[in-house]
């Protein structure tokens, strides 16, 4: 009997040491779910977005939500023979005309830089607007046009390639570039900040410049805007002719000699 009692006592204590690495495991599981839980909500309550790769092409920056500032449509201007409309941002000021572009707009009266330009080209592969479809396209399209100004030995100089972008209600594309201006009369580097629109098969493109490093973030988002906010001119609804009233016909006055009155003829 006293064999029989050791034995099991034994087997026991063998189930308990034998279970412990399985315990173990298990509490190591649980805490291992606990803390990532933890993490996921403190991730939530921070409120910070988790940045996705490979942003569709009408993103834009991969921001589908992107806010762009206002724009003043009482400056609107019809441009390119009427075809389009284009505003102002708000406290910007549109400076003289030129053969150079349709319309450029300066942030003050007394600033040169920097500048918003509007100016219109035929668009690449003969695209009469840009949709979901053919926008990568129209990407590609931009991009083939640019390499040969801008490569050399295989090397690109662009400071952005070409890419998708939403800009309003439109869908088109965005790319940076360098370039030169002159500053007082010497070849001085810039940069070219470039958003590109098709409405009714013209290609507009808006462009913020400045001297390098000077293009700052309210310039591009100001471009932005423009870009977005074009749209083809809405006809003023013609309030319909009303016919003229005739005058009132007064009867006519009797001459002078048929209103004296008649003598009688005198008789011999």
């Amino acid at each position: 009997m006293i064999a029989e009692d050791q034995i099991a006592r034994i087997d026991s204590e063998t189930s308990f040491v034998l279970a412990a690495p399985m315990r173990f495991c298990l509490l190591k599981c649980l805490c291992s779910i606990l803390l990532a839980l933890i993490f996921l909500e403190a991730g939530g309550c921070s409120g910070k977005a988790v940045k996705k790769k490979g942003a569709p092409a009408g993103s834009g920056d991969g921001d589908t939500k992107e806010t762009l500032p206002a724009i003043d449509l009482d400056t609107a201007i019809p441009v390119d023979d009427g075809k389009i409309r284009v505003a102002s941002p708000i406290g910007w000021t549109r400076s003289s005309r030129s053969k150079d572009y349709l319309v450029r707009f300066l942030p003050g009266p007394k600033k040169s830089y920097p500048s918003i330009s509007v100016t219109v080209a035929d668009p690449p592969n003969g695209f009469d607007a840009i949709t979901d479809q053919n926008q990568q396209q129209f990407v590609d399209g931009i991009a083939a046009g640019l390499e040969g100004d801008f490569s050399k030995n295989g090397k690109s100089s662009l400071l952005k390639k070409p890419v998708g972008m939403q800009l309003g209600p439109h869908l088109g594309a965005a790319w940076a570039a360098p370039g030169t201006a002159k500053v007082s009369g010497l070849n001085e580097p810039i940069e070219r900040w470039v958003y590109a629109v098709v409405i009714g098969g013209r290609m507009y493109t808006v462009e913020a410049r400045a001297p390098k490093g000077k293009v700052d973030a309210a310039a591009k988002m100001a471009a932005k805007a423009v870009a977005g906010g074009l749209a083809v001119p809405t006809a003023e609804p013609v309030e319909p002719l009303e016919p003229a009233e005739r005058p009132a016909v007064e009867p006519a006055e009797p001459d002078a000699e048929s209103a004296k009155p008649e003598t009688p003829a005198e008789s011999n």
